[in-house]
């Protein structure tokens, strides 16, 4: 990456720069940790020029566009973890049920269903979605019709690690009751892993990056794991999995190897510093050494771990993870198991859940979630290089909350306000790259409206091709 270099003294008139963002609180994640009171980011070619205090900064550059909030909070472009893309309805999957019935109940089957132009258009309503509530960057782990994808993604200019969603069904959880369409081999599956990094190098965008994405939670042989995990360290790729998401899943793999899964993962040798494991709601210490001593990273799912009675909060390792300084992210999984894409609200429950669960007030700081939220998601999707901090060199991904609304005042503690009262509603503006792509809470170069009512349509045909009718329990007269 080529970095603009402006060298400014007193005495020179202001440099031209394309955009300076001011706030009254400016967060920078740098490695200081710094937060600029009343500062401001220049930035030039879509990389951060410089971030400082406002007066400073509007002394030293002239910029062609000036987005002038004195009173509002800067951040870092937030990190979703894990978002899944093809699931977008909302309140549908049925309640009840283990993490696999709901796969073969509900999600398989949507798969199965979705046409290309069905995966364009929910691609680029998710992007929507997670632009407006401040997200740049996120993992999608796994999907079908790649390319349609790859072009919905790039016309909604946000960041994403991407790759098509791959099973063998040869793990722990066994093949009983599934179509014969889901059964592929190993082989089969890692030349479909290393055909969807082609597709993402070929595209070309220096957005979008690819990923080993498999499916995981006992779907999976051990060759599958092992030669995803050996496929992604050799490309420089990321290996996603879902991973230890609960105690059937525990149980299922004690049963089929003796060994819990994230051990059992470290024995094959399938982790590794680019693996990147989703969930991980239920672990032992030897766990959480196993990904330590292996470098690998964690997405942690709040929400849909609670909504799916994951054991979050008995079996979650979070203040050891974090702790040992695992790099973290924030995830909202499927949308119909979150119901949301709002970071802000991950945020919260990261930093809150841990604290119930071991009765202690400073288990996870608000800090520290703030960080999963930004620079550690970046960190964990190996992004990092590029961005998750507001600082010289890194591509001008931020956000911008505006503070004139009840869950953002009175404000003293920036990071204390927008980990325990905020959401994405109070994102006002959002940078990616340098292009303004949310302003005003109005995206810039998506129709909101018209992908929500596609995507209705959409939902509609595909429920009732699955036979589901996402009715509440209550009667509707």
């Amino acid at each position: 990456m080529t970095v603009p270099v402006f060298v400014v003294s007193e005495n020179r008139a202001p440099v031209a720069v394309d955009t300076i963002v001011t706030g009254a609180w400016v967060i920078t994640l740098n490695r200081g940790r710094h937060i600029y009171r009343d500062g401001a980011i220049a930035i030039s070619g879509g990389v951060i020029v410089e971030v400082g205090k406002r007066a400073a900064i509007l002394a030293a550059y002239r910029a062609a566009t000036l987005i002038d909030e004195p009173e509002a909070i800067v951040i870092p472009g937030m990190t979703n973890g894990h978002r899944h893309l093809l699931c977008c309805a909302k309140g549908a999957m049925p309640e009840g049920g283990t993490t696999l019935q709901a796969l073969r109940r509900f999600i398989y089957p949507s798969f199965a269903a979705l046409t290309e132009q069905d995966m364009h258009v929910l691609a680029r309503h998710a992007a929507a979605e997670m632009i407006r509530f401040g997200t740049t960057l996120f993992e999608e782990p796994g999907c079908n019709h790649l390319p349609a994808v790859l072009e919905a993604l790039d016309e909604a200019r946000i960041r994403a690690r991407i790759g098509p969603w791959t099973w063998d069904q040869a793990g722990a959880a066994g093949r009983a009751d599934l179509p014969d369409w889901l059964a592929v081999d190993a082989d089969a599956a890692l030349a479909r892993l290393s055909d969807g990094i082609e597709v993402v190098r070929k595209f070309g965008s220096p957005r979008l990056r690819d990923a080993v994405t498999i499916e995981g939670v006992g779907t999976c042989s051990d060759a599958l794991n092992k030669g995803a995990a050996d496929l992604a360290l050799a490309h420089r790729s990321l290996f996603v999995l879902h991973k230890s998401t609960s105690e059937n899943e525990v149980a299922l793999e004690l049963a089929a190897f003796g060994e819990r899964p994230v051990a059992h993962m470290a024995s094959i040798g399938a982790l590794n510093e680019r693996t990147l494991l989703n969930h991980m709601t239920s672990l032992d210490d030897c766990d959480v050494q196993a990904v330590v001593d292996s470098g690998a990273r964690v997405s942690q799912n709040p929400t849909s771990a609670l909504k799916l009675a994951k054991g979050t909060t008995q079996t979650g390792k979070w203040k050891a993870l974090a702790d040992a300084g695992v790099p973290m992210a924030l995830g909202t999984d499927a949308e119909n198991v979150s119901n949301h894409t709002d970071i802000c609200r991950a945020m919260q429950l990261a930093a809150l859940l841990p604290r119930d669960m071991l009765r202690d007030p400073n288990a996870v700081s608000a800090e520290q979630a703030l960080e999963m939220a930004t620079l550690g998601g970046a960190t964990a999707l190996c992004w990092d290089d590029a961005v998750g901090s507001l600082e010289p060199g890194k591509q001008a991904d931020l956000v911008v909350f505006d503070t004139d609304n009840f869950d953002l005042r009175p404000l003293h503690n920036p990071v204390a306000n927008l980990v325990y009262g905020s959401t994405g509603h109070s994102v006002d503006t959002v940078l990616i790259g340098g292009e303004v792509v949310l302003r005003h809470g109005k995206l810039t170069g998506l129709d909101e409206h018209a992908l929500r009512a596609e995507v209705e349509r959409i939902n509609r045909r595909v429920l009732g091709q699955i036979g589901i009718s996402p009715l509440p329990r209550w009667p509707v007269l």
